[in-house]
């Protein structure tokens, strides 16, 4: 069975790999798959059994400076990283805050769902190589002066100004999110490729709204790991919550402390630590 399983890929830039991190890639190794993470350098805390590659297989050095791993830089890159990755391997991109509840056994080549609000999650993904979708994400996070083509004509005017007046631009320069779900909303429906969609409990089971339910005492697992739900995702800000309120633990008696112990993970060994992009 395991043979048949995808392989998960991820990247990784910066400091040690936190609990939350370990517990992300082995809930995938413990569920039968393969996991390759991509780094430009060595870091610790990797758990046994993961495929380490150098980034420079996919893309490395960064199209642009990283800047002190400012957080806006080092996602925008790990966008575009992504998109080479699956334009190179058949491999399935996750996030390692995509926690792995059932085997990913889609039958499916796409691999991607909506989150409750609508928009599509590049999180969890995976495209065919020659998808339409990859091939204009490309092209458009790798463009010289890029404009979101999902904004209206008030920017594209304005930026053909900036062109005009002698400006340049990259992909690292747009707001949050547009090398990432914004673009990949947008190109998907414009494609039509979004008919391929999980359903939304596939992947996001967690509205934005709802995310308390990872941190409250007494939440039980099926409360969450409903029928349907392959992962679940955690998302950066969580993350910032709980090193700045929890120490980089998770709260005693949650649903992820009790994921810890459902794959014999002491976070305590590794908490999540308090990072510059994390201050008020």
């Amino acid at each position: 069975m395991g043979q048949s399983l995808p392989t998960i890929a991820g990247f990784w830039y910066g400091s040690d790999l936190s609990w939350l991190e370990v517990l992300c890639i082995r809930s995938f190794l413990d569920n039968g798959h393969r996991f390759i993470l991509y780094c430009p350098d060595q870091i610790g805390g990797v758990p046994e059994g993961v495929d380490i590659r150098p980034a420079s297989d996919v893309l490395w050095p960064p199209p642009f400076a990283l800047s002190g791993n400012t957080r806006l830089r080092v996602a925008v890159f790990s966008d575009i990283f992504r998109l080479r990755m699956l334009q190179k391997t058949d491999f399935l991109w996750a996030d390692l805050d995509a926690y792995c509840v059932r085997s990913f056994d889609f039958q499916s080549a796409y691999v991607f769902a909506p989150a409750g609000n609508g928009t599509f999650p590049n999180g969890v993904l995976r495209l065919p190589s020659a998808s339409p979708t990859l091939a204009r994400m490309l092209d458009f996070v790798t463009a010289q002066n890029p404009t979101q083509p999902w904004r209206g004509p008030r920017l594209q005017r304005k930026n053909r100004t900036r062109i005009q007046n002698g400006e340049r631009w990259g992909i690292e320069a747009l707001p949050w999110g547009c090398s990432g779900p914004k673009a990949l909303s947008y190109f998907l429906r414009k494609t039509g490729e979004e008919q391929h969609a999980l359903p939304p409990d596939t992947l996001y089971p967690l509205a934005r709204e709802e995310l308390w339910k990872l941190h409250r005492p007494g939440i039980r697992p099926q409360q969450i790991e409903r029928d349907g739900v392959h992962s679940v995702h955690v998302y950066g800000h969580q993350k910032k919550w709980l090193a700045t309120q929890q120490a980089g633990l998770p709260v005693p008696g949650s649903y992820l402390d009790r994921l810890c112990q459902r794959h014999s993970i002491d976070p305590g060994r590794s908490p999540i630590a308090r990072l510059d992009w994390m201050a008020p």
